[in-house]
C-alpha cells in the first residue's frame, strides 16, 4: 500500500497516510491547517500531479506557493465565486460559480481525467458549510471520499471550526473520513498568556498512530518543532520565583 509520509505527520503516524484516504484537517483560524495543507500538497506534488480546489485564496496565490510544481498543479477557483474566469489563469482547470456542492462533484469528476491527480485539496470547506444544510455536507464528503477511493488519491478537506455552529456540524461528519487532523492551541498555557500551537492525529482507520499532539511555532513560513516540557519547565520556574518573592 501506498502512503503519504511528511513532517511532522511522521512523527505521529510511522506508516504514513495510505492514498485513497480523505483526511479532514480541522481547527481555528490562525493554526497553522494551510500550511499543513501546503505541506501535503508539496510532498505530493514531488510525486504526482495535485488537483486544488481554493475557496480561501487566490489562485495566483496558490500557484506563486507552489510555483516550483506549476506543471503538475491544477486549481479550480472558487475564490472568484461568481465569476467565470474561464481558463484564461494559469493552472487553471475549472470554476466554482455558485456554492453548489454538485457543481463542485461535477467540476472535480470534469477535471481528474485529463489531470491524473493523485491529490485531492479543498481548501476550505466553510463557504459550504455556511450556505448547505447538513444532508447536501454529508453528500459532498461521501462523493468527496468516492472519488479519492477511485483515483487511489490522498483526499484533503480543511474546515476552520472557530465557531460552535460550524463545528458541531464538522463533528456529525467526521464520521466520513478516513482521518483527523486536528491543529489548536494548547489551552491550558492560552489560559496563562503562552500560545503554543500542537497538532495531533485524532483518528486514522485502520493505520497504527500516536495520538500524542505534536507542539509547534510558525516561522518564517514553516512549522518548527517546539519542546514543550522545556516550556513548562521555564514556566514552572518562573512561577517559583514569583511565589518565592
Amino acid at each position: 500500500m501506498e502512503t503519504l509520509q511528511l513532517s511532522p505527520l511522521n512523527e505521529l503516524v510511522q506508516t504514513g497516510i495510505p492514498y485513497g484516504y480523505l483526511m479532514l484537517i480541522r481547527g481555528d483560524l490562525g493554526m497553522g491547517k494551510t500550511l499543513m495543507v501546503k505541506r501535503i500538497a508539496r510532498e505530493v506534488l514531488s510525486k504526482y500531479p495535485v488537483l486544488y480546489v481554493t475557496f480561501d485564496d487566490d489562485p495566483n496565490s496558490i500557484r506563486g506557493e507552489l510555483n516550483e510544481y506549476a506543471p503538475k498543479l491544477f486549481i479550480i477557483d472558487g475564490f472568484n465565486l461568481g465569476e467565470a474566469t474561464g481558463r484564461t489563469l494559469p493552472n487553471i482547470v475549472g470554476n466554482i460559480t455558485e456554492l453548489d456542492p454538485r457543481q463542485l462533484i461535477n467540476v472535480i469528476m470534469s477535471s481528474l481525467p485529463q489531470t491524473k491527480a493523485r491529490g485531492i485539496i479543498i481548501d476550505s470547506v466553510n463557504d459550504m458549510l455556511m450556505n448547505i444544510d447538513p444532508r447536501s455536507l454529508l453528500f459532498l464528503l461521501k462523493e468527496i471520499k468516492m472519488i479519492t477511493r477511485r483515483y487511489n488519491a490522498i483526499g484533503v478537506i480543511v474546515a476552520h471550526t472557530t465557531t460552535e455552529g460550524l463545528s458541531e456540524m464538522i463533528d456529525n461528519m467526521e464520521y466520513v473520513f478516513d482521518g483527523i487532523i486536528e491543529i489548536e492551541l494548547d489551552p491550558n498555557l492560552a489560559q496563562l498568556g503562552i500560545p503554543v500551537r500542537r497538532l495531533r492525529v485524532k483518528r486514522l482507520k485502520g493505520t497504527a498512530h500516536s495520538i500524542d499532539w505534536f507542539y509547534f511555532t510558525i516561522s518564517k513560513g514553516d512549522m518548527v518543532p517546539v519542546n514543550i516540557d522545556d516550556i513548562r519547565k521555564a514556566l514552572g520556574n518562573t512561577l517559583n520565583m514569583q511565589g518565592g518573592k
